[in-house]
């Protein structure tokens, strides 16, 4: 199975690259990046830290990005290794565990008016995404002392890199209801992309059965502040490019025919189209009083006491509503990283 189109993978990877390079030409025309004398420049940094993992994607419109940047907030975490190769210019070797969250409802109570539709579909996720990128950084302002010691004590930096990440959507069951009591109960977190959503196996016409292996292209700004001779704090973001449209389970399609979709994947039909469902499935708040408003106020919609339940799969649903867009998934994030730095000169025990 194909992760990417071969094209666009390669021309990202030679984006990559070029930008790099075309940055730090002069870097190397004059430091001689791995000339002898340039090894007092060289040293190595560990570092550790986290910070927000924020999504950009079918339930978090990019004509909203600020309501993305704010809501469905989670967290991630993240190790590393870099080496300083000249004055300007690192290498960092990195592994980040982010968790990201979309949630239709949660989503749409920024402004109900405006993102009915979402309200509507009902639709939520989440995806923990293990994350290896090689990233070239480079030093927005010059470094005129050389090696460890000698380094500056508020430094700015852009960087650039690829790399690839393991992810694997989840959503939860259907909530349940206690009639007794009326106490809501969630569902476990299941796996969604073996149960076909977006009607992958159906036939020709739906898209094919994603991989959970995929490239990524992270780009940002950061700031490093240097607290002593041995530890360096950073702060910095970063957009996480991916060619990929199923971070969250979601793509271009309209809703598979249920009928169909229950024949090869039973739980597949249920997760697919969750507009029919009175309480949100992440959360278990109820969505009534919101339907109604929206099915009479905005919709203009004459039914009587209308409910998700029965008339959400009418307004928001199989025939006729597409799940989501064509547009790539992305995901932002912020970090913290707190570095020790590695001196690369060895010294000698004195010879008595």
């Amino acid at each position: 199975m194909k992760l990417l189109k071969p094209n666009k993978l390669t021309l990202g990877l030679l984006l990559s690259f070029s930008i790099v390079l075309l940055a730090t030409q002069e870097n190397f025309a004059q430091s001689g990046i791995f000339s002898k004398k340039n090894k007092l420049n060289q040293y190595s940094t560990v570092g550790i830290g986290g910070g927000s993992s924020h999504y950009f994607g079918d339930l978090s419109p990019y004509g909203y990005f600020y309501y993305g940047l704010i809501t469905n907030v989670r967290w991630n975490a993240t190790v590393n290794y870099t080496r300083q190769l000249s004055p300007q210019l690192a290498a960092r070797v990195g592994f980040t565990w982010a968790r990201i969250l979309g949630d239709d409802y949660t989503f749409s109570q920024r402004s109900i008016e405006k993102l009915y539709q979402p309200f509507l579909r009902n639709l939520h996720f989440r995806n923990d995404i293990k994350e290896f990128t090689l990233t070239g950084l480079f030093n927005l302002l010059p470094q005129y002392s050389k090696g460890p010691q000698g380094r500056s004590r508020i430094m700015p930096y852009t960087f650039i890199g690829f790399g690839f990440y393991a992810h694997n959507p989840q959503a939860r069951d259907v909530a349940t209801v206690n009639p007794a009591t009326g106490e809501v109960s969630l569902g476990a977190w299941t796996n969604l992309k073996d149960k076909q959503t977006s009607g992958q196996g159906i036939n020709d016409t739906y898209p094919k059965a994603y991989s959970l292996i995929q490239p990524v292209f992270p780009i940002g700004l950061g700031v490093k502040v240097k607290l002593n001779e041995k530890f360096d704090l950073g702060l910095e973001g970063g957009l996480r490019i991916t060619p990929f449209d199923y971070l969250d389970d979601v793509g271009k399609t309209n809703y598979p025919d249920p009928a169909d979709l229950a024949v090869i994947s039973p739980l597949g039909a249920i997760f697919a189209n969750r507009a029919g469902e009175d309480y949100t499935a992440r959360t278990g708040v109820s969505r009534v009083a919101d339907f109604a408003n929206i099915a009479t106020n905005i919709l203009n919609v004459a039914s009587a006491n209308p409910t998700p339940a029965q008339n959400g799969t009418v307004l928001f649903g199989f025939p006729n509503s597409a799940r989501g867009t064509g547009r790539w998934d992305t995901y932002f994030t912020t970090q913290i990283t707190l570095s020790y730095v590695i001196s690369s000169q060895i010294k000698c025990p004195p010879i008595k």
